[in-house]
């Protein structure tokens, strides 16, 4: 029931389950299957239609793309992770599904954006950044295997405002079928043209450098000292885009150059936009698999990956991930798991060192399992509420949605969240770069500082051309 389908034996089914279901008025949501098609394709022809999307490409997994809101809670404060849990079970709890899916793929979904803290003892470090954001989208596409399915949410009175919601799907779905003859554009990166604009990067980059080092110093002695063992310390730098971001190019660019990764994208409006390629989950839930990563130790993917494997520092960077996991599961009474042998994975010109903890439950709240979790030592450090203090002191920036949890959660329960990292943030015409390190006892501060410029670079060759940035080290 994909190309076959007609919009007349589509009106009366779903106006049949209305009748059923529905007494007038309520929040519904309807799902049509459609051709296997590309979500750059798609995503490449709404863009600049709806002012907010988001867009999540796995090479090996669930994709969506996302467009409008149908309902969204925007948090600026504490208890996000409740928040969020409350605002899942009432929609979910209110949302009819008009039409019946038979698979588990094509639920209704709703999307979340976290901070990485919600830095409420530091107002020196306010951030334009919410704590959340939680958005029941209007129209969402899905992406399994070689399955696609559209679906809309949003709130009828009635038959007459039914009749509009579903033509307006009709008229999408017609619009993503035929999305494969449209002229989609196939040029490089005009905006990375301008050399000046890779001048003005290499000088940011040089120029903050000067108070990483500090930093990462400064790092180095709470290690050394005893009072933390791991800190992740991040720097940032900002310069001006001259020309406006091509987004879809760039996104075509990481998938051909960086496929391990998951691509991700919150426009909340042309001006604001968060986007990369993350080689990081937090953690994914299939009901009943739940699968945990420890992702930590780099290397480039130039370099013999036996340094790393047999690095005693990075080891015990990786480690350190490990045992929080567990510990993690532990606080969610789940003691039966399994993990896979560590190994060494590559995400385009980086590579890390990569161990899955696998585990069978039946039940499990992403929102606890996320307050649990976040922010892990892959991204902050151990003890974690000791790390976050001085990482908070010692940044002078407010990480905002750097390395924070980005995901959804669908109508059974079922959950997959990342980290944001290996990104950027473009905003107002600039556009933002942040990278980490680990820091733990054996850091030298020059292998830190070429760690964060390797991972700067690993994004910035995605949006500027990468020919230009050959000589970057």
């Amino acid at each position: 029931m994909k190309n076959d389908l007609n919009l007349t034996d589509f009106l009366k089914d779903v106006f049949s389950s209305f009748d059923k279901k529905v007494e007038n008025t309520g929040l519904v949501s309807i799902c049509v299957e459609i051709p296997c098609i590309d979500l750059l394709k798609v995503y490449e022809l709404f863009i600049d239609k709806y002012q907010f999307s988001s867009f999540w490409e796995e090479s090996d997994g669930l994709s969506y793309i996302a467009f409008e809101k149908c309902k969204y809670v925007t948090l600026d404060g504490p208890k996000r992770f409740e928040v969020a849990k409350e605002f899942n079970s009432e929609n979910f709890k209110n949302l009819i599904n008009l039409t019946s899916e038979s698979n588990n793929s094509a639920l209704s979904k709703i999307i979340y954006l976290f901070s990485f803290s919600e830095n409420l003892n530091n107002k020196n470090l306010s951030s334009d950044i919410p704590s959340l954001e939680a958005v029941l989208p209007k129209i969402l596409i899905i992406k399994s295997d070689k399955n696609c399915w559209l679906r809309i949410n949003g709130h009828v009175e009635g038959k007459s405002s039914l009749r509009t919601l579903i033509e307006e799907i009709w008229t999408i779905r017609n619009q993503v079928i035929n999305s494969g003859s449209e002229l989609i554009r196939s040029s490089g990166l005009k905006t990375s043209s301008d050399l000046s604009i890779i001048n003005d990067f290499l000088y940011s980059l040089e120029t903050s450098n000067i108070n990483l080092k500090k930093v990462v110093n400064r790092g180095i002695q709470l290690v050394e000292k005893g009072i933390l063992e791991k800190i992740v310390l991040a720097n940032r730098i900002k310069i001006k885009l001259k020309n406006k971001l091509d987004l879809v190019e760039i996104l075509k660019r990481l998938k051909k150059n960086q496929p391990n990764t998951c691509r991700y994208v919150w426009k909340r409006n042309s001006k604001d936009i968060l986007f990369g390629a993350s080689p990081e989950k937090l953690f994914s839930f299939t009901k009943p698999n739940l699968t945990l990563e420890a992702l930590a130790g780099t290397i480039s993917t130039n370099s013999n990956f036996k340094k790393l494997l047999n690095s005693t520092k990075d080891l015990k960077e990786h480690n350190y991930v490990i045992q929080y996991l567990i510990e993690c599961l532990e606080v969610s009474k789940i003691t039966s798991f399994k993990k896979s042998d560590i190994k060494v994975n590559s995400f385009g010109d980086i590579s890390h060192l990569q161990t899955l903890i696998f585990s069978k439950v039946e039940n499990i709240c992403p929102f606890e399992l996320l307050k649990n979790l976040h922010p892990s030592p892959a991204v902050c450090g151990y003890p974690k509420n000791a790390a976050l203090d001085w990482i908070n002191t010692l940044e002078s920036f407010p990480r905002g949605n750097y390395a924070s949890p980005m995901g959804w959660v669908d109508a059974s329960g079922n959950a997959s969240f990342l980290l944001a990292i290996r990104g950027a943030r473009y905003i107002e015409e600039n556009i933002e770069f942040t990278a980490g390190s680990g820091i733990v006892s054996g850091s030298v501060l020059e292998k830190e500082i070429d760690e964060i410029k390797l991972k700067f670079e690993s994004i910035v060759k995605q949006i500027f051309f990468a020919k230009i940035l050959d000589n970057f080290q």
